[in-house]
C-alpha cells in the first residue's frame, strides 16, 4: 500500500480502497465532457479510400457463423481512442488528445484518428521499442552491445516507414561498428555458442519457425530435422568480432566499439545425432535449397535474401501475425512464432490473402496496420456477450491485454504530464533504470523475461509502492495536481470538485466519471479542507485500477 501519514489519511485511504475495488469492476458507460481544445485529429485530412479490406470482415464474419457464435457490439469512444493509442504510440492519449477525439462528431473520426497516429513521431518510438525488446531483449547486454544504438536505427527505419523486406535484410546481413551501424546489434547479441542463439533467433523472428528443438533431435510433429538447424546455423560460420579501442583523456586505451564483419569461409556445421554419431551439414535453407560450398559466397547475405525473398510466402505472412498480435491480443497462429504443420492458424485463408496483400504493398508496414485497425474487427468493444463468452480464437471480442512495462512507464509520464518535464535523455534514463526494476522484479522461473504486467502480488505491490508511483501522484508545487487545482480555482463552468474529477479520470482512464464514481470523488473532496492529498489518493486509486493496466 502507499505509505500513510497520519489517521486521517488512514481513514481516507480505506474509503479509497472502497473506490478501487469498484473501479475495477464498474460498467464503463460514461458521458464524455465536453471539449474545448482543437488539438490533435481533427485537423487531419484523409482519403478513406483504401484503408479498409472488406474480405478481413467478411472472412471473419464467415468463421463466426460455422462456429454459431456472435461479435461484441462495437467500443465505445473511450475504449477506442485509449487503445489506438496505446497500440501505435505505446502510451495512453493526455487530457487534450482524448477531449479532441471524444468531443469530435465526425464520423469518420476514427478513421482520422489511426492516421493521425501513424503520422505521429512516437508511432517511430513504439515501434522501435517493440522490436528491440523483440530482437535483444530487455537485460542488460554484454559491452559489445549497443542497444540505443540499435533503437535509434530502428526509429530511423519506421519513422521512414522503410518496407519491411529491406529492414529486416539489413538486420540479418549489417556489419561494421555497432555504434555507428545499430542494426549490427541484433547479430552481436546472439553469437555465443557458435551462434546458436542466432540461428534460432533468426527463423523465429523472421519467419516465425521454432527450429531449436532439432538443434538436439527431430522435431516430434513435424518433419523438421536436426540438419535443417545446423544448416542455417551453417550460413553464420563466417562471422568474424573485433573490439577497437581508443585512448581517453588520461592516454589510457579504452573500449570504443565493435566491429563486425564477413571472413571468406568453406566451413560447415557439426552436430550429435541421436544415434551417437556426428552428422555435418553445409549452408541449407529450410525448403532445401543450397549455396556453394566454397569461399565465393556471403553466407548471412545468401540467407538474407532466402528469408526475405518474394517467393518464401512464410516471410510476409510472419510479419502479418506479428502485426495482428499486436493489435488484436491474439495471432492467427500461437505462440506468434511457432508457424508450422503442428500448429495450424484459426483463419488460414484470412491469413495467406493478408500475407499476399502486405506483401504487394510493399511490405508497407503502416499499410498493414492501417487494414487491421480500420477492420471491424478491432472496433470491438472487449466485454464478451453469452453468445461469445467461450472464444478465444476467433476474434469476435477484443482481447484484454496487459500493458507492457514500457507502455505502462511512458502511460504513466503522460497521465501526469511528467513527460513534459526535464529532457528526452533524462524520460530514456528514468524507463531504462525502472524497466531494470521491473526485470529484476519479474523474471520467471526460467530466467525468462517478463513481458507483461499479469497481476501478481509483487507487480502489484511495485505498482503501489514504487518510486514512479510515489513521484506520479505528487501533489507538490508545479505538479499535475497542483497545476489542476489551480486551473480548477481559476475556471467558472464547474464546481471545483467536479472540475477536478472530470479531469482526473480523463487524465488516467480517458474517460469521464460515472455518475457514481463522480458524486463519491466530490464527496470526499468536499469533506476535507486540504484538497492535494485527496486528489493524490484519487488519483492512485486510478492508476493502480486493472482499468489502468489493461489495454482494452
Amino acid at each position: 500500500m502507499r505509505p500513510i501519514a497520519s489517521r486521517r489519511e488512514q481513514g481516507r485511504f480505506n474509503g479509497w480502497l472502497a473506490l478501487r475495488a469498484f473501479l475495477t469492476i464498474t460498467a464503463l458507460v460514461r458521458p464524455v465532457y465536453a471539449a474545448d481544445g482543437k488539438e490533435g485529429v481533427s485537423s487531419v485530412s484523409v482519403k478513406t479510400s483504401g484503408v479498409k479490406l472488406p474480405y478481413i470482415d467478411q472472412m471473419l464474419k464467415d468463421s463466426w457463423q460455422s462456429a454459431g457464435v456472435k461479435p461484441s457490439a462495437f467500443s465505445r469512444d473511450d475504449e477506442f481512442v485509449r487503445r489506438a493509442y496505446l497500440d501505435v504510440l505505446g502510451r495512453i492519449p493526455n487530457i487534450a488528445e482524448a477531449r479532441a477525439f471524444l468531443s469530435s462528431k465526425e464520423q469518420a473520426k476514427r478513421v482520422k484518428l489511426v492516421e493521425y497516429l501513424l503520422a505521429h513521431p512516437d508511432y517511430a518510438k513504439n515501434m522501435a521499442t517493440q522490436w528491440k525488446v523483440t530482437l535483444i531483449g530487455r537485460g542488460r547486454p554484454d559491452r559489445n552491445v549497443d542497444p540505443r544504438a540499435l533503437t535509434d536505427w530502428l526509429r530511423k527505419q519506421f519513422a521512414a516507414n522503410r518496407p519491411w523486406n529491406e529492414m529486416a535484410l539489413e538486420l540479418i546481413t549489417a556489419k561494421g561498428s555497432n555504434k555507428e551501424n545499430g542494426a549490427v546489434n541484433y547479430t552481436m547479441s546472439h553469437l555465443e555458442g557458435g551462434a546458436v542463439p542466432l540461428t534460432s533467433l533468426t527463423t523465429r523472428v523472421f519467419l516465425s519457425q521454432q527450429i531449436q528443438c532439432t538443434q538436439c533431435h527431430d522435431h516430434p510433429s513435424n518433419d523438421w530435422k536436426q540438419a535443417d538447424f545446423w544448416g542455417i546455423n551453417a550460413f553464420l560460420k563466417g562471422i568474424r568480432t573485433k573490439d577497437v579501442n581508443k585512448e581517453d583523456t588520461t592516454g589510457a586505451e579504452v573500449y570504443d566499439h565493435t566491429e563486425l564483419t564477413d571472413a571468406p569461409t568453406d566451413d560447415f556445421s557439426t552436430y550429435e545425432r541421436r544415434d551417437a554419431r556426428m552428422g555435418v551439414v553445409f549452408p541449407t535453407f529450410l525448403d532445401g535449397r543450397k549455396i556453394s560450398q566454397g569461399k565465393d559466397v556471403n553466407r548471412r547475405e545468401a540467407l538474407g535474401k532466402f528469408i526475405t525473398g518474394a517467393d518464401n510466402e512464410a516471410f510476409p505472412k510472419a510479419m502479418v501475425n506479428r502485426v495482428w498480435t499486436h493489435l488484436m491480443g491474439r495471432g492467427f497462429v500461437n505462440p506468434v512464432d511457432d508457424f508450422g504443420p503442428h500448429n495450424n492458424p484459426s483463419h488460414p485463408e484470412l491469413l495467406d490473402r493478408l500475407g499476399k496483400d502486405f506483401k504487394e504493398s510493399g511490405y508497407n508496414v503502416k499499410q498493414l496496420i492501417r487494414w487491421i485497425m480500420n477492420s471491424d474487427a478491432y472496433q470491438l468493444t472487449s466485454s464478451s456477450i453469452p453468445a461469445n463468452e467461450k472464444d478465444e480464437s476467433l476474434f469476435t471480442h477484443m482481447t484484454l491485454k496487459p500493458m507492457t512495462p514500457e507502455q505502462l512507464f511512458d502511460s504513466l509520464l503522460v497521465a501526469t504530464a511528467a513527460h513534459k518535464a526535464g529532457s528526452q535523455a533524462d524520460s530514456d534514463k528514468r524507463r531504462d533504470e525502472w524497466l531494470r526494476q521491473f526485470q529484476f522484479a519479474f523474471a520467471n522461473d526460467e530466467g525468462d523475461e517478463s513481458t507483461s504486467f499479469q497481476g501478481t502480488i509483487p507487480q502489484a505491490l511495485m505498482m503501489m509502492n514504487g518510486d514512479l508511483m510515489a513521484q506520479a501522484v505528487g501533489g507538490k508545487s508545479g505538479s499535475f495536481l497542483a497545476d489542476l487545482l489551480e486551473q480548477s480555482q481559476l475556471q467558472r463552468r464547474q464546481p471545483i470538485g467536479e472540475f477536478v474529477v472530470q479531469h482526473l479520470y480523463l487524465a488516467a482512464l480517458s474517460r469521464a466519471p460515472s455518475p457514481r464514481e463522480l458524486a463519491m470523488a466530490q464527496g470526499f473532496l468536499g469533506s476535507n479542507p486540504d484538497s492535494i492529498p485527496v486528489m493524490e489518493d484519487i488519483f492512485w486509486a486510478l492508476l493502480n485500477s486493472n482499468e489502468f493496466i489493461l489495454n482494452r
